[in-house]
């Protein structure tokens, strides 16, 4: 073994150990995710986001934004339209709001191997939220075969999946 292929191989078992139990797996996963609450998610009403467990194996935030203006600043072409009929029909006084997701549902999660599904949601079907018809989503599927691939393809991920905020 070379010297250069021995310091790679101490580095990924320092890598390893100091990712390797489940718990600080989740602690990485859940800090690069309110990185991105931070971004994509906060409005003027929600504030410092952090991950809540929304469904068995499923982490993440979620906000809401009753200002129409800052709400139909984004261009998103399957969720505008409805927005702006929300914003036409629901009275101003009822303080009509989007919903605003950001969720990652857990498949197999571990230093070794991995399959996580990413999600950005927006919701327009004020008050309840349950109408599916009103609601968009994008999901990206992140699979890694190695704990490299998972730190240094998560954020590119995540990215992705948050364009759908624009």
């Amino acid at each position: 073994m070379t010297d250069n292929s021995k310091l790679i191989q101490d580095w990924q078992d320092k890598v390893k150990k100091s990712f390797g139990d489940e718990g600080k797996l989740y602690e990485y996963l859940f800090e690069t995710m309110e990185n991105f609450f931070y971004r994509y998610l906060e409005t003027s009403e929600n504030k410092n986001l952090k991950v809540q467990e929304l469904a068995p194996k499923c982490y993440g935030a979620q906000s809401f934004e009753s200002n129409m203006l800052e709400a139909l600043k984004i261009k998103n072409p399957v969720a505008k339209p409805g927005m702006i009929e929300m914003a036409k029909t629901i009275p101003r006084d009822q303080k009509p709001a989007v919903r605003y997701r950001l969720m990652t549902e857990v498949k197999e999660f571990g230093a070794e191997v991995g399959h996580l599904i990413l999600i950005a949601q927006i919701n327009w079907d004020f008050p309840t939220y349950q109408d599916a018809s009103k609601s968009a989503a994008k999901k990206v599927e992140f699979k890694y075969n190695e704990l490299a691939q998972f730190r240094k393809e998560l954020a590119l991920k995540l990215e992705e999946v948050c364009d759908f905020f624009n």
